[in-house]
């Protein structure tokens, strides 16, 4: 049923329940993901991030149209809570900004690897957006993995500090509060419309700031064929999030995100000659056990 109270027509692919199949989508999702940033990395010295961003979010959008068509017209478009789907876009925005800052600045294992505090991030922010209860065990949880957060940055360390910390804190609050916001707009919102209107936001912003501010006309071939594939990728990278949860719950795939870590470590061992030392796997155990815990707690609460 659509927002009108219509029934729509009957979805592309049916719901299964197969974990594997939902595991293998979100895996290929996010060996899109960690190769988009690992490009934008490589070519950051050569093209502006706006200009990449711009081709990100231009390239999401007939995926989204054509999807959204085919389940349900253009009545599946429609959004009631336009004040949380404005939050959602933003946040969104920003979020993915600030990621892709920060994976320029720091190196790329480090920050996949400081990336994963999501969940804590999610968890602090339910209490006051969601009004959620946390107890004792969560609260625990959250302390150890901050703690290895900062393990990872490792303050003693001379030269520790880099903008890409900043960078990192910024982008994984910003996307906290999507996820937040995407909880409440999943109540009465279907996750086609909600792409949809985020990464039309995201498009128009973008394009008027690179068309009025930025030139296009400096741009080398090998540019414009990264430009292309980050694109192509980004589409892929919907098309594989919205697979890998029609046929498992978002709950029972959280553990698949922490492959970004062996992905980042071998990426920057191979590509940009990074160096990981025992502050990086101790701090990283701690965040991903962490985390794991808090979405075991939640599972938990939600099946009682």
């Amino acid at each position: 049923m659509n927002a009108n109270g219509k029934k729509l027509k009957e979805p592309l692919i049916s719901s299964r329940n197969s974990y594997f199949l939902g595991a293998l989508f979100l895996f290929l999702e996010i060996v899109l993901g960690t190769s988009i940033v690992a490009i934008i990395k490589y070519f950051s010295n050569e093209v502006s991030l706006s200009i990449v961003l711009m081709f990100r979010y231009l390239f999401c959008l007939p995926i989204l149209v054509v999807v959204g068509l085919s389940i349900g017209g253009t009545s599946y478009f429609k959004i009631q809570n336009k004040r949380v789907m404005s939050l959602r876009s933003v946040a969104g925005l920003l979020g993915l900004s600030f990621w892709y800052l920060s994976v320029i600045h720091l190196d790329i294992s480090k920050a996949l690897a400081l990336s994963q505090v999501m969940p804590i991030f999610i968890c602090i922010l339910s209490i006051f957006f969601l009004s959620e209860k946390v107890g004792i065990h969560r609260w625990s949880a959250i302390l150890v993995g901050l703690s290895g957060a900062v393990i990872i940055i490792n303050p003693d360390a001379e030269g520790w500090y880099s903008v890409g910390l900043f960078y990192i804190f910024l982008g994984t609050l910003f996307a906290s509060i999507m996820f937040v916001s995407l909880r409440r707009l999943g109540m009465t919102e279907n996750p086609v419309a909600t792409a949809f209107w985020y990464n039309l936001f995201g498009s128009i912003l973008f394009s008027f700031y690179c068309i009025s501010a930025l030139t296009l006309n400096n741009i080398s071939p090998e540019i414009w064929t990264m430009l292309i594939v980050i694109g192509v990728m980004a589409s892929g990278q919907q098309i594989f999030m919205a697979l890998s949860h029609t046929y498992a719950s978002a709950s029972s795939l959280a553990p698949i995100h922490y492959t970004t870590i062996p992905m980042g470590i071998l990426i920057g061992l191979l590509v940009f000659n990074e160096t990981i030392d025992l502050n990086f796997l101790i701090g990283t155990f701690l965040v991903v056990g962490s985390t794991l815990f808090i979405l075991y707690r939640e599972q938990k609460k939600s099946s009682s």
